[in-house]
């Protein structure tokens, strides 16, 4: 071999030597740092590098379990790693309260899913855009939970659902409610939002439905992924187009239907949410508000989307469960309808019958208690480094309050794991307004849910009128598909997808 090619060999070798070296020593600065992170933060499960905890949620079991055994293991701050990224889990009610009262802790991590959104309320950081739009929606939203057009249009949804259902399913025979009360609170909203309505065949309904629910099952853990891995987000590219697609046609139709609101708007009349949102933007503009910048037609329009996507998928998971509980336990079904009876008769329900019915206040809580839809909360971030109890969070880092665990907390609530309506009824058997600081099932702080006051409206009203437009029936479970609903027990899962009822003639 000539010198020149031994020459050239040791060259080679020597740079890839140095590139080899340069690689480990690369790797092991950033395993420091990595742990160095973990070590300073709060206690939590020991991450391994790039997946971070992700292996503890390899289980049959829903996430949410996962999450709680962690809350009692590791206290009331711990930390969870999603891939190499960390996320700090308040499980206590009054650090949460007092964290998420702090502007600094009100921001929103940028996230793969929330960019889609662009500049609606749900996902944007805190900051100008966000107050003024929260600020409008947020007064629109409440006027029209008080208004009594309101108890018209969700006494005739009701009404139009069961008689569907005997309809098309039939007295004595089991029923899969899912699509019905699904639909029950999205013609609430389509008519509260647009003045529009869906039957249960409507292309349009299932198109919506498909978008705004079904579309997460069928994905399931694949988007979780994608939040987390650039790498699944490669190999998923053809995927994601897709969603992305569906996503933005969809935010694009809502967008449309804000916009023809303008055809026939007169200002003298509010008809819906949609009006109420032009006016608040019109006074802006005549008033020369400095908020009037944010209050473009595309931002007003995503707000009302953040009530679909939100707002439906809650209030209509959050009365399957009543729906479920009501059938398990036939007494509290009897106590339901018989203060019904005597309170309200036949007549339509009012908003002053919520002060009233006291027992149907007490079970609507004690669901949103008992089995939380959002038992995560949604992720805050910190917008300066700060500190939550005696540890340093630093700035961009995800905090949320795990509402999930806080809603169940043995130090707040006594038999937690046991369905008990009575514990929000005062000695005289009133509905108490003054409630544990560890009633969140909204969230907390500034970033409360939007439609809170709207959800619990919606939830007294179709409650109210399903009991009574099936006062000749006894609801009846069917079927529950192996969920556990014991009374001490607990369910395999978080949402009630899967259950039959039989609306049983008397």
């Amino acid at each position: 071999m000539s010198l020149l090619s031994q020459l050239f060999l040791w060259f080679i070798s020597d740079i890839w030597t140095t590139i080899t070296s340069l690689l480990i020593a690369y790797m092991v600065y950033k395993m420091a740092k990595f742990y160095y992170q973990y070590y300073s933060l709060p206690p939590g499960p020991f991450p391994l590098p790039l997946i971070g905890n992700l292996l503890a949620f390899k289980t049959k079991q829903h996430c949410n379990y996962v999450l709680t055994k962690f809350a009692k293991k590791y206290g009331p701050v711990y930390t969870l790693y999603l891939g190499n990224s960390p996320q700090i889990i308040i499980t206590d009610a009054i650090i949460a309260r007092e964290a998420f009262r702090k502007k600094y802790l009100s921001g929103r991590p940028q996230s793969y899913f929330g960019n889609s959104f662009k500049t609606d309320i749900i996902f944007s950081d805190y900051g100008n855009h966000w107050e003024a739009l929260r600020s409008v929606a947020h007064s629109a939203i409440l006027k029209y939970s008080s208004n009594e057009q309101l108890v018209n249009v969700a006494v005739d949804c009701v009404d139009q659902t069961v008689q569907t259902m005997l309809e098309r399913e039939g007295p004595n025979k089991p029923i899969d409610p899912f699509n019905y009360i699904y639909l029950t609170f999205l013609n609430i909203l389509a008519i509260s939002t647009f003045g529009k309505t869906y039957s249960i065949d409507d292309p349009v309904f299932k198109q919506l439905k498909y978008m705004l629910t079904d579309v997460n099952e069928e994905l399931a853990t694949r988007r979780l992924l994608w939040e987390i891995s650039p790498i699944v987000r490669w190999i998923d590219q053809k995927m994601i187009r897709k969603n992305e697609k569906n996503f933005s046609d969809l935010i694009d139709q809502f967008i449309d239907k804000y916009r023809l609101h303008y055809n026939d708007y007169d200002s003298s009349i509010e008809r819906d949410i949609c009006d109420a949102l032009i006016t608040a933007k019109n006074n802006a503009l005549r008033e020369a508000k400095e908020s009037a910048q944010y209050l473009t037609d595309e931002n007003l329009a995503l707000a009302i989307f953040d009530l679909f996507f939100a707002g439906t998928n809650t209030s209509q998971n959050t009365f399957q469960w009543i729906l479920l509980l009501l059938s398990y336990y036939p007494s509290m079904q009897t106590k339901l309808r018989q203060e019904i009876d005597s309170i309200i008769g036949d007549r339509m329900p009012t908003h002053e019958d919520r002060q009233r019915c006291h027992y149907v206040m007490a079970f609507i809580a004690e669901t949103l208690r008992f089995r939380n839809v959002v038992p995560g909360g949604v992720f805050h971030k910190a917008m300066i480094t700060s500190k939550i109890g005696d540890y340093t969070i630093q700035k961009d880092m995800p905090v949320f309050a795990y509402q999930g665990f806080i809603l169940r907390d043995d130090k707040y609530w006594e038999n937690s794991e046991t369905f008990i309506p009575e514990r929000f009824l005062d000695s005289d058997g009133h509905y108490m307004t003054a409630r544990s600081p560890a009633f969140i099932p909204f969230g907390v702080g500034r970033r409360i849910c939007l439609g809170e006051k709207l959800a619990i409206v919606d939830l007294f009203l179709v409650l109210v009128r399903f009991l009574q437009s099936t006062q000749n029936y006894d609801i009846v479970l069917d079927s529950h598909n192996g969920l556990d609903i014991l009374p001490n027990g607990s369910f395999n899962d978080i949402y009630p997808h899967k259950y039959t009822i039989v609306l049983k003639t008397k």
